[in-house]
């Protein structure tokens, strides 16, 4: 939807799916005209839970996802690519989305508008935060020989992308540096005492409802491994 930057469709889908399904992944993709600008995939398996059968039966549930923001992820539109070699992979956007499966015949619609009452519903669970990111390179070692300079960056989204002009600038780079053989087999960047600094400032929603209960069973799987493994 140019030349929005950040688009809105607001808009539901409908597709049949039968299960056990066929195919495993439901692919997405953001489109501009006829050039594919992302991609992301969901895997069915990640989604959804066939159960198990135990001493009791353990019940599965129908695949669902969200509501959250999935990445998609391309080509970056200023990458050079010559022949043979991949084109260089970017981050090109996110799509809050929602997925949800129901059982029975389909009603024959395939799109429909999502109520305002419900996008007003998701936009007030959306609060922003500030994040700081800051890297400090120590060292480069075996890097690929030639003339070329090489510098290296950090990014968080299209935060510190300095192929990405819908952001303010940051020091996400370090300086440009000609590799220098090591006299042996490898090549390095001579960085010596003077070490890089980078540093990225984000703009994100605080989901860290999401994060602190993630935190959470991962540490208790640690510690019951720990103990029990």
């Amino acid at each position: 939807m140019p030349p929005s930057a950040n688009p809105a469709w607001n808009e539901v889908f409908f597709f049949p799916l039968r299960l056990p399904p066929i195919c495993e992944k439901i692919q997405l993709a953001i489109i501009s005209g006829s050039k594919v600008l992302g991609t992301a995939t969901l895997h069915l398996s990640h989604i959804s839970s066939a159960g198990t059968e135990l001493e009791e039966e353990t019940p599965g549930f129908l695949p669902c996802f969200g509501p959250t923001f999935l990445p998609f992820y391309g080509p970056r539109p200023d990458s050079a690519r010559t022949s043979g070699t991949p084109p260089n992979v970017a981050y090109r956007g996110r799509v809050l989305l929602e997925i949800n499966t129901h059982m029975g015949a389909p009603d024959g619609r395939q799109q429909d508008i999502i109520s305002p009452e419900d996008v007003a519903q998701v936009q007030c669970h959306l609060p922003r935060h500030q994040l700081g990111l800051c890297g400090v390179f120590y060292s480069a070692t075996m890097v690929p020989s030639g003339q070329d300079l090489l510098r290296f960056e950090i990014s968080i989204g299209n935060y510190g992308d300095t192929g990405d002009v819908t952001c303010k600038p940051a020091a996400s780079v370090t300086p440009h540096s000609r590799p220098v053989f090591d006299g042996n087999r490898y090549h390095y960047l001579p960085w010596y005492s003077d070490k890089p600094v980078v540093a990225v400032t984000s703009s994100w929603e605080a989901v860290s409802h999401r994060w602190d209960a993630l935190n959470l069973l991962q540490t208790l799987c640690r510690h019951l491994v720990s103990t029990h493994g």
